[in-house]
């Protein structure tokens, strides 16, 4: 720990970045009772309130337009309900009127995918970059893992193809002893590859989906052991975990987060479900079980009540933290099939009642119609029962569309070339 503190510490002041002191103010929030967390949480959800209020054109004319102006300005946390929510759509039509004016010259942004919805841009300042990167550190620090230790990545490959972009991101990958794994050039021969590397280069902590590590692991018997796995950007099955647990004789831990938001919530030691990391993301459950989240660390594109359309199967407080538990079926969308509406998250449940199925596509046109259903499954003999299950449920033949490939044969979409689980192809 003392090492990492010293690195970062003399990484801020050559960098002229704030990550050392918002990591130190993490340790000493989350080190105090959840009483006096509270008492800091409704500090930082008034004063985002009162900035968005002040300086961003679309909360003002919001707060205008219901007559709701003393909510932002003297907030209490029962009225945070009576400020209309947005969703995607709403920051994508209106995407520069979220943007503060009060911002600096240092401006990032960040893309959700655009597979489902087109994409959305939110911009960061270096001070809501150096949040997100803190609260990163903080998590995995929990585990023992530091900037001392290796990192590796599989990525989607979003590399720049100019030069000084691709020095900036070598630098940084360096500076935070990191290195990727590009999903792109998996194969047969990459992954034996990729696995030799990973098991000769002393790594710590591999990060990846929980179907892009499955790719990796499921065509090798043998595994070998690495301290620290962590998922992200999908639900993790209860098979999955299973599966890389026992190949990296590791602990398999889990995070949600959003690329509008950052990191929400982490599974945390000796926890299954997810802690909302509360100081940098406020989340509210509504009555249909949408999770919907404020972001309290950036002050130039402030998103309040935003609907995540993800969904929260449990939630309860446990050792003075929030904790949620991700209902499986994020991406999921209503589709057509020979005129009928069908919920493909109603699908993929009935598709994952059998424990041999790893992972699976849902494939759509742009009229939202169903041609293809991909599923990556260990045995073959058990497809027809899938087509039959789903024929009964459907009231359709839909079934004849379930095809079992390799997870490798998925496409990819979105600018970042992510594997989904409903995907939109010109078709």
């Amino acid at each position: 720990m003392l090492i990492q503190n010293l690195s970062l510490f003399l990484a801020d002041r050559v960098s002229r970045r704030r990550i050392y002191s918002k990591l130190l103010e993490l340790n000493k929030f989350y080190g105090i009772k959840s009483s006096e967390r509270k008492e800091i949480i409704h500090k930082k959800i008034s004063f985002t309130l009162k900035n968005a209020y002040e300086n961003v054109p679309y909360y003002y004319d919001l707060a205008e337009k219901y007559n709701i102006k003393e909510i932002f300005l003297n907030f209490k946390i029962d009225n945070l309900k009576d400020i209309p929510s947005i969703n995607k759509n709403i920051l994508k039509e209106n995407n520069k009127y979220f943007l503060s004016s009060d911002i600096s010259k240092n401006i990032y942004y960040c893309y959700t995918n655009g597979s489902t919805g087109g994409r959305v841009s939110v911009a960061y300042d270096q001070d809501a970059m150096d949040w997100s990167s803190a609260v990163m550190i903080f998590c995995r620090g929990l585990y023992g893992h530091n900037l001392s230790n290796k990192e590796v990545h599989l990525a989607t490959d979003t590399r720049s193809k100019n030069e000084r972009d691709k020095l900036k991101q070598f630098a940084k990958e360096l500076v935070n002893n990191r290195s990727n794994i590009f999903i792109k050039d998996f194969n047969d021969k990459s992954i034996f590859d990729y696995l030799l590397q990973l098991s000769t280069k002393k790594t710590n902590l591999l990060h990846g989906m929980p179907s892009q590590i499955n790719g990796l692991i499921k065509s090798v018997n043998k595994g070998f052991h690495i301290p620290l796995v962590e998922t992200s950007g999908e639900v993790l099955r209860t098979k999955q975990r299973e599966n890389i647990k026992n190949f990296f004789s590791t602990k398999v831990i889990d995070r949600y987060g959003l690329a509008e938001s950052g990191i929400i919530a982490y599974q945390m030691p000796e926890q299954f479900n997810l802690s909302v990391i509360d100081f940098h993301t406020f989340v509210e459950v509504d009555d249909n079980g949408e999770i919907l989240v404020t972001n309290l660390n950036n002050k130039i594109m402030p998103l309040i009540r935003y609907r995540t359309g993800d969904f929260c199967e449990s939630e309860e407080i446990i050792d003075g933290f929030y904790q949620i538990k991700i209902k499986d079926g994020r991406e999921h969308i209503v589709a057509n099939y020979k005129g009928n509406k069908l919920n493909t998250s109603s699908i993929e449940d009935i598709i994952f009642t059998f424990s041999e199925v790893r992972d699976l596509q849902f494939q759509l046109n742009q009229d939202k119609e169903i041609f293809d259903i991909l599923i990556d499954i260990e045995k073959e003999a058990n497809l027809q029962e899938i087509k039959d299950k789903i024929n009964l449920f459907t009231n359709s033949d839909l079934g004849k569309l379930v095809r079992s490939v390799n997870s490798l044969d998925f496409k990819l979409s979105g600018n970042q070339s992510k594997k989904l689980r409903v995907v939109l192809l010109d078709k």
